[in-house]
């Protein structure tokens, strides 16, 4: 993995309680070769990632949403999964069925191209050594545009975003307020 490839966000998700800041780091990786086995690891519980198909992710800031979202209901012992990152991608999900969520947004034996999201990997070592085990090209974030797919979007978003889309020209707003509404209303 090149240096500079992966991005390091800090979360809040309460501004007025620093006990919950939590940092996130984020790799997009290409070309993947292994995701079957990546999966089955996970799922053994011997990854602490959230692997996210990254066709199905429009931009990075729709991740934080979700990762923000993740640490606000782990800071209030209200984790829906058994984990900070299944957490993540659940909170990537309109649905409120935690087994659809996960296979939907995450990784899938034929996944060629896949977001890796690690907690608290400050100084990247976690995001290196998961790195090792991924047969495939660790790449800028900057290319998640070219990657991500408007019709699967379209089609698994929330509350037919289709429809808002084309009344507001983008499919971004319904996104980022759909994952809002949901960390605010307790779901739907």
């Amino acid at each position: 993995m090149s240096p500079g490839t992966s991005r390091l966000y800090e979360l809040q998700p309460d501004p007025y309680d620093i006990t919950q800041r939590r940092a996130i780091r984020i790799c997009l990786f290409t070309e993947v070769k292994n995701a079957h086995v990546l999966r089955n690891k996970l799922r053994n519980g011997e990854i602490d990632a959230a692997l996210i198909r990254a066709e199905l992710v429009l931009e990075p800031f729709i991740v934080l949403a979700a990762a923000n979202r993740a640490v606000h209901q782990a800071a209030h012992n209200r984790l829906s999964t058994r984990s900070l990152s299944a957490e993540l991608v659940y909170s990537l999900s309109p649905s409120r069925n935690i087994s659809d969520s996960l296979v939907t947004f995450g990784i899938a034996d034929t996944s060629k191209n896949i977001l890796v999201c690690i907690f608290d990997d400050k100084d990247g070592s976690k995001m290196k050594k998961l790195a090792k085990e991924i047969e495939g090209q660790a790449e800028s974030l900057d290319k998640l545009s070219s990657i991500m797919d408007l019709k699967i979007i379209r089609k698994v978003g929330p509350l037919n975003i289709s429809a808002r889309a084309n009344r507001w020209g983008s499919v971004r707003c319904p996104l980022q307020s759909f994952i809002i509404i949901v960390e605010f209303d307790g779901g739907l």
